[in-house]
């Protein structure tokens, strides 16, 4: 039954376009705002494991990722057009009053429907350079958002990536090592390929602490490894071998947690791990993802690289050749104090401000505003592309 209040938060297919989200569902929650919230994401498990753990109401979209082979087009086009057929329905019963959009295939059948109904939609561009799927929403969103300066979107408004409170530290590193049953007083190595996992920083860190130069120093520390659903026990026996101790998960779903114990990382630099980093301050070596085509995440990571609060590194995909150049400047970082504590204190006076508070306080505009905005008030609203 339609109601007025209820708002689409449109992404899935990798937490990177779901946490964004979730982040600015906080925001509104925490203002009291009058809102029904409902996410549209994909048909992957991941998407419907993260939101049943929070209890969130949500509609997979049977829709799929540009093909990259001519004969799979038939079915994209199949599942576009059943999917933007659900989409008007779907907005009209619910009465829906704006759209928040995190991009990605997801995002396009609804932001089109939105667009058809008179419905504002926000899109949230995460990434240093937009994606197809992103290019493509813009010309129907009444407002852009974007983490980086994208030039052909004159009118974007420049905001942070959102970033969920429970992925942000709120306690000491000592009380953090202690929920995640590591030594508090231990200086601590984290590391993360987001999540899902990146098999080639796995099998990295198996090379890693097989070497006896660098096996020396991770024995001084301890390490909180969250690899994904791949490597698990090698990981384990590996970091055993080399007599490092060692927590080795899946995934961790209180960020802030593994964060706030972090005296140091190595991460994939997605969106949503590049935001974290920084609002997190934590000294890290980015591995960006070595299969996009447009290396977006290296461009990601750029600004805190070129600050000096982080270091890069292509990923070399082959666990040798990665363990070979990442070796020797991780066991310089771990063993190099006073270089952390600089680079943690860039990564703190540059930091953005709240992106998720910024967009949490759009749609509340958006909601008061009512359900519709009129075909003569669109074009003076949307962003210039």
């Amino acid at each position: 039954m339609a109601n007025g209040r209820t708002i689409l938060l449109a992404g899935g297919g990798t937490g990177g376009h779901i946490f964004p989200n979730m982040a600015v569902l906080e925001r509104l929650r925490e203002h009291g705002a009058d809102i029904e919230p409902h996410f549209i994401v994909s048909t992957r498990p991941l998407d419907a494991a993260i939101l049943d753990k929070q209890s969130l109401a949500y509609t997979p979209l049977d829709v799929q990722p540009w093909p990259r082979y001519p004969w799979r087009w038939p079915g994209f086009f199949r599942a576009w057009r059943d999917s933007v057929a659900f989409m008007d329905r779907l907005i009209a019963e619910r009465g829906v009053t704006a759209v928040i959009a995190t991009g990605g295939f997801v995002s396009g059948p609804v932001a089109i429907a939105a667009e058809r109904a008179g419905v504002p939609v926000l899109l949230v561009n995460l990434d240093a350079v937009p994606g197809r799927s992103n290019s493509m929403l813009a010309r129907h969103a009444t407002t852009i958002f974007t983490a980086y300066d994208v030039s052909r979107w004159r009118e974007a408004q420049r905001i942070g990536v959102p970033v969920r409170r429970s992925a942000l530290a709120n306690t000491t590193a000592a009380e953090a090592r202690k929920e995640l049953d590591l030594d508090a007083d231990t200086q601590t190595l984290l590391v993360t390929g987001a999540s899902q996992g990146a098999q080639s920083v796995n099998r990295m860190m198996i090379e890693i602490a097989g070497y006896t130069h660098t096996r020396r120093v991770l024995r001084e520390w301890q390490v909180l490894h969250l690899a994904g659903d791949k490597d698990l026990v090698d990981l384990r026996k590996a970091y055993e071998r080399a007599g490092v101790r060692a927590v080795v998960e899946p995934f961790c779903d209180r960020m802030g947690l593994a964060w706030g114990a972090a005296s140091l990382a190595i991460s994939r630099a997605g969106a949503g791990s590049v935001a974290e980093v920084w609002y997190n301050a934590v000294p890290t070596i980015f591995l960006p993802y070595p299969h996009h085509r447009d290396d977006h995440q290296r461009l990601n990571a750029e600004p805190l690289v070129a600050s000096g609060g982080a270091k890069l590194f292509a990923d070399l995909v082959d666990p040798e050749a990665n363990a070979k150049q990442v070796g020797l400047p991780l066991v310089t970082l771990m063993s190099n104090a006073p270089q952390r504590a600089g680079m943690r204190d860039i990564l703190q006076r540059s930091r953005p401000e709240d992106g998720a508070e910024t967009v949490a306080r759009a749609v509340m505009k958006a909601v008061e505003k009512g359900s519709s905005i009129s075909a003569t008030e669109r074009p003076s609203q949307r962003a210039q592309v």
